[in-house]
């Protein structure tokens, strides 16, 4: 069985060490339960903790994905579109670029600002995401919501 955690940084230690028990579980010397944790960098940081020790001993396989460069994030919002059925551009590469930027290359942020630039874009009625409608997102959020998802 295969028991997976997403946003696993937000789990307390206890819980953690809870996880660590039940990972003890064998039935003739097979592992009845394997686990999986996904998560932010933060999950890294915490399993580093020494009253952590015991779980990250147990930790087989680690995999961290480093944030997009800025070159590459245009190609990861193409791709996204084109997996969701969208074959022509949609965003500019200017406005590509400036969320960027603002994500650092974070696949998650990326995926946040996108879908809320996408919003916009419908409100608007507009045909192409650009650096503008960006813009004006980017600068609402800044003023009524919170930029570091």
């Amino acid at each position: 069985m295969l028991l997976i955690i997403d946003e696993a940084q937000n789990l307390s230690p206890g819980a953690l060490e809870s996880l660590r028990m039940l990972s003890n579980i064998n039935a003739d010397k097979d592992q009845l339960l394997q686990i999986m944790l996904v998560g932010q960098p933060e999950l890294k940081e915490m399993l580093l903790k020494p009253e952590l020790q015991q779980f990250a001993q147990r930790v087989e396989v680690d995999f961290h994905i480093k944030p997009f460069e800025a070159t590459d994030v245009q190609d990861y919002i193409v791709h996204r579109l084109k997996v969701a059925g969208r074959e022509a551009p949609l965003f500019t590469p200017e406005a590509c670029a400036r969320i960027a930027e603002v994500s650092q290359g974070v696949p998650r942020r990326i995926n946040v600002l996108c879908n809320t630039a996408l919003v916009y874009g419908f409100a608007s009625e507009a045909e192409m995401i650009d650096l503008e409608l960006v813009n004006e997102m980017l600068s609402d959020r800044a003023e009524f919501g919170a930029l570091s998802n």
